[in-house]
């Protein structure tokens, strides 16, 4: 197949899986939060955005699968929130606490808080 339409097959599977029998909107989004931190998130949209100068860099096959990969699972995720919002699907009982992941974003969201306060006090 060629490259340029991978991407665009892995986001159009993300849709139509949702019609396969045992389809788990739940299970998707604790996989999506166990696979990727707040700063994982954050660094690879900065890349997806950023107009890179270096074509070489840009092309290298790692960071084009880590562009399709995360794009792929950041699509099902978003399909997997709107199943469980538009389906009597209570989401209340994720539990992704204990994940590595959470525990980063856990402490990116209390430094980021501390600065935030530290900010605000300055600001005062």
């Amino acid at each position: 197949m060629n490259q340029k339409y991978s991407n665009v097959l892995a986001l159009e599977l993300a849709l139509y899986e949702i019609h396969d029998a045992g389809y788990d909107p739940i299970q998707k989004i604790i996989d999506f939060w166990e696979k990727h931190d707040l700063i994982s998130i954050q660094r690879t949209i900065d890349l997806l955005l950023k107009n890179h100068t270096d074509i070489n860099y840009m092309n290298e096959i790692y960071v084009v699968s880590h562009k399709q990969v995360f794009t792929a699972d950041l699509f099902r995720l978003l399909v997997a929130y709107f199943m469980a919002h538009t389906n009597p699907i209570q989401i209340d009982n994720i539990d992704i606490y204990d994940a590595d992941t959470s525990q980063v974003s856990l402490q990116e969201i209390t430094m980021t808080k501390r600065i935030h306060d530290l900010f605000d006090r300055i600001a005062e």
